[in-house]
């Protein structure tokens, strides 16, 4: 009878073991992505005065210029939280119509995720990691995308500094 007790506590040790030792048990909540970047560093990168802070989502932050007449013509600058998975997919992408492009020098790891349309007009991401944080920084708003690539190459830096 003792030894049933006894392997029913030595299961249920390593249960709590398994459990307690889980990734998240030790893992740091995800930061606010609006406190990763200042009103002044996004206007300065995107070359524009943009609004405050908008938290869209809890784990999206967006900073954008002024209502415009027209909104094709406004810029904006996204951050948001992501994961390790979503990491991966970006730096090894299943779909033909986007690939991954090494960015170096940023943080831990970084890569764009570049995607082109039907069109042939393409966008770009960049998915970035640093420690156990992931972020991606995705501009809009201007029609040469090697400078919006550089400008979420800026962002990504600043952000970086506060992780």
């Amino acid at each position: 009878m003792d030894s049933k007790y006894s392997f029913l506590a030595a299961v249920v040790f390593l249960f709590s073991f398994i459990i307690c030792s889980a990734r998240g048990a030790y893992g740091v909540p995800p930061p606010d992505p609006c406190s990763l970047l200042t009103q002044a560093q996004v206007s300065a990168a995107l070359g524009a005065t943009v609004e405050a802070p908008h938290l869209d989502a809890p784990k999206l932050c967006r900073w954008a210029t002024p209502k415009q007449p027209n909104p094709v013509n406004a810029r904006m600058a996204i951050l948001t939280i992501s994961s390790e998975r979503a990491f991966g997919f970006a730096k090894t992408p299943v779909v033909s119509s986007t690939k991954a492009v090494p960015a170096s020098g940023v943080c831990d790891d970084a890569v764009y995720a570049v995607s082109v349309d039907a069109s042939g007009s393409s966008t770009a991401q960049l998915h970035v990691k640093k420690g156990g944080t992931y972020f991606v920084v995705h501009v809009y708003g201007l029609p040469d995308q090697t400078k919006i690539m550089e400008i979420e190459k800026t962002l990504a830096l600043q952000a970086c500094s506060k992780l």
